[in-house]
């Protein structure tokens, strides 16, 4: 008897301890709690939910590489100004501006140099600064990229982009580099990216097709090394609806293809209200190395805006009639110089230096 209440117990006993280990065996290996994983997909970053709150219904058109024409001429290392660590321009230390120079800190009065660019410049249009201060700009209308000495205004190097079809001509309306390679801007939203040339060469170029001609007309470009984009910044819209808002496409390095959720959509008249004007027409734009914030320049109006990447308005100044008479393009130099170029109008294009005002 008692031998058989032995034997019950340890099989009692035995069942229990495996019993036990299949409940620690289950228990991990048990599947992740649903709602746990809801709770942490719901935490969006907020800056892709400002850029989706921001596409005012325009679509997020697709944009891909469509050809490639190539030729024989040498291209040279490249190397652009780097970005700097500050906070991003739709930080909260960013839109109070903290120490980084803003609108304000730049004098509009009167240049600290003014340059009369070689006729064959007349035409000039954007700017792009690389690191040295190594100015580049480009003509209205033929894929020539020129390199500007920025002490005097001099031709340093020219070189074309071209192909089996030819010389690229089209209505090319700004100018960045980004990652090692250069880019071009038609007003129809093209891109064409290439690599810098030495002097009197003809570059490779690939074509790319944004699609955001079809909706607005754009006249400017830039980079954003924090989002890793191309901003192709509008001037006038092309379909109805949008006749009140500027907007700022962007375009990823890394996929080739326009952000999702939109553009980035601002009220024109947030812009034009502070001049006293009833338009703000962008032909220009660039994100400031310092802040992050984008520098918008608009010829007809004789102004220039700052802008945060989420497009918080943040002030807007007019520039001087008789120094401006198409302010086309615009960069900034490593110390923060503020450079601004104008199309000839008839008459020599300029460049005008805007240093950072002392005590501002």
């Amino acid at each position: 008897m008692r031998a058989s209440g032995n034997r019950l117990l340890a099989g009692f006993l035995g069942f229990s301890v495996v019993f036990f280990a299949a409940a620690l065996f289950v228990q991990e290996d048990a599947p992740v709690d649903p709602d746990a994983e809801a709770r942490q997909e719901a935490s969006v970053d907020p800056d892709v939910a400002a850029r989706k709150d921001a596409s005012g219904g325009v679509p997020a058109m697709q944009g891909a590489a469509v050809d490639s024409d190539a030729s024989a001429g040498a291209e040279v290392p490249l190397t652009q100004v780097s970005a700097s660590a500050a906070p991003r321009g739709d930080h909260p230390a960013s839109e109070s501006r903290g120490d980084h120079p803003a609108l304000d800190s730049y004098d509009f009065e009167e240049p600290a140099r003014h340059l009369k660019l070689p006729k064959r410049l007349r035409e000039v249009s954007g700017l792009a600064m690389l690191a040295g201060n190594r100015l580049l700009a480009h003509d209205d209308e033929k894929g020539t990229v020129v390199e500007i000495d920025y002490r005097d205004g001099s031709v340093v190097k020219d070189f074309k982009l071209g192909g089996p079809r030819g010389r690229v001509a089209d209505d090319l309306e700004g100018i960045a580099a980004a990652e090692g390679r250069l880019y071009l801007v038609s007003s129809s939203g093209r891109l064409y990216e290439f690599g810098e040339g030495d002097d009197g060469a003809t570059v490779s170029y690939t074509r790319h097709e944004t699609g955001v001609g079809r909706f607005h007309e754009i006249e400017g470009l830039a980079y954003d090394p924090d989002q890793r984009v191309l901003l192709l910044v509008s001037k006038n819209p092309r379909k109805a609806g949008q006749a009140d808002m500027i907007a700022i496409y962007r375009w990823s390095v890394d996929t080739r293809r326009l952000v999702e959720g939109g553009p980035v959509l601002i009220e024109a008249s947030m812009l034009a209200r502070p001049i006293d004007h009833k338009k703000f027409q962008p032909s220009g734009i660039e994100r400031h190395p310092a802040s992050g914030n984008y520098f918008v320049v608009a010829a007809r109006q004789r102004a220039v805006a700052e802008i945060t990447p989420r497009g918080t308005v943040l002030a807007v100044s007019k520039l001087k009639a008789g120094r401006h008479r198409q302010a086309e393009g615009i960069a900034f130099a490593s110390d923060h110089t503020m450079v601004i170029a104008d199309e000839g109008a008839g008459k020599r294009a300029t460049l005008s230096f805007y240093p950072v005002a002392k005590g501002r």
